[in-house]
């Protein structure tokens, strides 16, 4: 049964979109099958993946999304679901069916609102099923600013768990964006900050099965 991973905040903008393309890209590399829903009207990840030349990206399988949702069932080692900048009762749905929730953080106000609404949608549901940890990763950050250890160091008080990688702001994700391909060879320091933080998020998803 495929581990299903979903990137989520409400608020717009604060990575979802690249964290989860280059996660895609490492497991692929590390030999897992992968598919991806993108759950976003603006279909970001789609197009990203389906205009690929990148031979790690070229290997993932792009869900539609209502078929997922009818039969929840796909072969695949992982799913990856990008949603978008709002609380909807799609996302909602995949947030219940999730193994790991991931909530890209840029050092905002806005961004760490929109985080903090889904720790407080899953703490108050009522129902009755296990639900996912949710690893919170500071995303575009600068990691010589006093502001990001002040962010970190709130987030935790809050009961909140901050991956330890942190994803730097750099252009190359940017430029691959573009490009529509991963980082993975194209920027080495990029390269290893998504190489730490899916190894991160995988011992989490074996931590809590």
């Amino acid at each position: 049964m495929a581990k299903v991973v979903t990137f989520a905040n409400v608020k717009g903008g604060s990575g979802k979109s690249t964290l989860c393309i280059n996660m895609a890209a490492i497991l692929i590399r590390e030999g897992y099958s992968v598919a991806l829903i993108d759950a976003d009207q603006q279909k970001c990840s789609q197009d990203w993946i389906t205009g690929t030349k990148d031979k790690l990206l070229s290997r993932v399988e792009i869900i539609d999304q209502a078929e997922f949702m009818a039969s929840k069932k796909v072969d695949v080692d992982f799913m990856l679901i990008d949603t978008q900048g709002s609380l909807t009762k799609e996302m909602a749905q995949f947030l219940f069916q999730s193994s790991l929730i991931i909530t890209p953080c840029r050092v905002s106000r806005d961004d760490i609102v929109g985080q903090g609404w889904i720790e407080v949608f899953l703490k108050q549901s009522n129902r009755d099923i296990k639900k996912a940890p949710i690893l919170t990763v500071l995303n575009g950050v600068n990691k010589r600013s006093s502001i990001l250890s002040h962010v970190i160091e709130q987030l935790k008080e809050d009961g909140v768990q901050v991956a330890k990688t942190c994803i730097s702001q750099r252009v190359c994700f940017a430029e691959t964006n573009v490009n529509k391909i991963s980082v993975i060879g194209y920027n080495k320091p990029a390269t290893e900050e998504i190489v730490d933080l899916t190894n991160e998020a995988l011992n989490l998803i074996k931590r809590e099965a």
